[in-house]
């Protein structure tokens, strides 16, 4: 990490924060101090002690841990893995279906990320991205790697703000990462048009309808992305000058196909060898729990989780299909939908939202909408939507509280 921070120009801009520049000259400064040989464990913030921090972990000779934002999974921030290979970086998953797993990711996964971004996107030292996504998950750290890699600079904000971030892309920000909530919130904020941006690529969740076409009119260039911890982040983004569509063309490096059963696998050199405490895998293709389909151009459409599907008196039901779709009626607030045991029908689908709207009033909307067996048997109002990383439902908490 050393070397790539120091092939770029001291006087340049790497870190901006409020009304502190440091160059690249001081980001090496800062780093150097800060460089151990031993673990080190990290429970970051969006400020620049952490983000001299890490790439100080990722400059030494040991290993730095990214224990997961989850306080409800006792023991696990602190516990050395027992099998780390060349790992230089473990990062934990948002356990959105279950509990965090610890990815072990090594420089040559980081490196070979970074150089697919900067290939794809065509980012580099005239760039400037902003960073607002937490520093627990990939998408906010590989903005740092990227940067580090490609030169530019990073606007940090300390968390998200609709105002802060319609600020900045208005500003001197060119280069955006945030999942759709955060796009829709900036845009209800400030409609825009916003001039100077060259992506905002959007991850970690499904896309709600109309929200491409919407950005495209405000002059955003919104590029859906796929990607996870596992794979250190994008493996698939919409190429740049496309018309707003729901795809993901793969990065250079990467391979793709689907499974039998739908899921996507994956393989290249960004993929990691494992998972902390587990041996490396043994197949270079690593099978993910998302359903795809990959298009005549390569390009790869993200279906929804394998292991969300609920099937129901025999039919496959979607919760993203339906949750996209309640996404459009004012009075359903914030959804999620999960699948419980039912003697009669194997499963059911079971819809929980904060709005104000009654059910029978949400059921008649998604008839229009979906087919008939996506509509909820149940539906539960709560106070909150209970949420892991990045904003993902928490799917098995949700269960839960669905009685499941």
């Amino acid at each position: 990490m050393l070397e790539w921070l120091a092939r770029h120009p001291v006087s340049d801009p790497f870190l901006v924060f409020g009304d502190r520049i440091w160059t690249y000259g001081e980001t090496l400064a800062e780093v150097e101090t800060r460089i151990s040989a031993d673990w080190v464990v990290h429970e970051p913030s969006l400020r620049p002690a952490s983000v001299f921090s890490i790439l100080a972990g990722l400059s030494g000779a040991g290993i730095t841990v990214i224990p997961p934002d989850r306080p409800d999974v006792p023991g696990i921030k602190y516990q050395a893995p027992s099998t780390t290979g060349e790992a230089r970086l473990i990062v934990f998953t948002s356990g959105s279906g279950g509990s965090p797993k610890g990815v072990r990711l090594t420089m040559a996964n980081l490196e070979a990320a970074a150089r697919a971004s900067l290939r794809h996107l065509g980012h580099g030292p005239q760039d400037r991205w902003l960073l607002c996504l937490p520093l627990h998950h990939v998408a906010g750290l590989s903005i740092l790697v990227r940067s580090a890699f490609a030169g530019g600079s990073v606007e940090l904000q300390e968390g998200f703000s609709p105002k802060a971030a319609a600020t900045a892309m208005r500003g001197g920000v060119t280069m955006v990462s945030m999942v759709p909530t955060m796009l829709l919130r900036t845009l209800d904020h400030d409609p825009g048009p916003y001039r100077d941006l060259r992506a905002v690529v959007l991850g970690g969740g499904p896309i709600p309808d109309g929200l491409l076409e919407r950005a495209a009119a405000a002059g955003i260039p919104a590029l859906p992305s796929y990607g996870m911890t596992e794979t250190f982040g994008q493996v698939a983004t919409l190429r740049p000058g496309s018309l707003p569509e729901r795809r993901a063309h793969p990065l250079p490096g990467i391979e793709m196909r689907i499974e039998p059963d739908g899921r996507i696998a994956l393989a290249g050199a960004q993929v990691s060898p494992g998972y902390a405490g587990e041996p490396d895998r043994s197949d270079r293709w690593f099978v993910t729990n998302d359903r795809g389909e990959i298009d005549r151009e390569g390009a790869v459409r993200v279906l929804g989780r394998s292991d969300a599907v609920i099937v129901s008196g025999g039919e496959n039901v979607n919760p993203q299909v339906i949750e996209s779709a309640l996404q459009g009626h004012p009075g359903a607030g914030d959804v999620v939908v999960v699948g419980i045991p039912d003697e009669e029908w194997g499963a059911i689908a079971v819809c929980l939202y904060t709005g104000d709207a009654t059910p029978d009033e949400l059921s008649e909307w998604l008839r229009e909408r979906v087919p008939g067996h996506h509509v909820p048997k149940r539906w539960t109002r709560v106070d909150r939507i209970p949420r892991a990383g990045l904003g993902k439902p928490d799917r098995a908490a949700a269960r839960r509280l669905a009685g499941g």
